[in-house]
């Protein structure tokens, strides 16, 4: 199966004739005027849509695919993911990365020593953070410039302070 990138999350039917809005969830709010084809995803479901105009309210994409002409028709895909393969992702901007291409990065210390890997990155309620096995436990390292320094996608690591997260471990015990 193809592997895909949400861009969008569809909300509900706007208007009578098929339109639908979607919240972008991309760096890039103009992305909506560029594409073509979609794919609405719902759970292991995948269907494919094609554009046939798009527009921008505020902060949110109005959609219209096409065959899709009435609001009850486009109802179903209410609450679906929209993507786009893999290979139609956009670049990160500069100094900023996308999640997905972080897990199994390698964990470094000041040395340039090796003593985790990242596991996942997830974005919690107050600040993002790098999931990593740390002296037998899964902790969150937050992405704060106190535990996390440099991140090189080259040599697929990111630097974070042991001591910070020693501090961590410290105060959990």
């Amino acid at each position: 199966m193809e592997e895909f990138v949400t861009i969008g999350r569809l909300m509900r039917p706007h208007g009578v004739r098929g339109q639908i809005k979607c919240m972008p969830e991309t760096h890039d709010a103009s992305r909506h005027s560029k594409l073509t084809r979609v794919f609405a995803i719902q759970g292991e479901k995948s269907t494919e849509l094609l554009l046939e105009k798009s527009s921008l309210a505020g902060s949110i994409w109005l959609l219209k695919f096409v065959g899709y002409d009435s609001p009850e028709s486009i109802a179903p895909f209410v609450n679906a993911e929209i993507a786009v393969p893999f290979s139609e992702r956009i670049p990160a901007p500069e100094g900023e990365y996308y999640f997905s291409d972080l897990v199994g990065f390698d964990a470094i210390n000041s040395k340039g020593e090796v003593f985790a890997k990242v596991l996942s990155v997830e974005s919690l309620p107050t600040v993002n953070a790098f999931c990593i096995r740390y002296q037998g436990k899964e902790i969150y390292a937050p992405w704060i410039d106190d535990c996390i320094g440099v991140i090189d996608t080259e040599k697929h690591t990111v630097q974070m302070s042991e001591t910070y997260l020693d501090l961590m471990l410290g105060a959990e015990k």
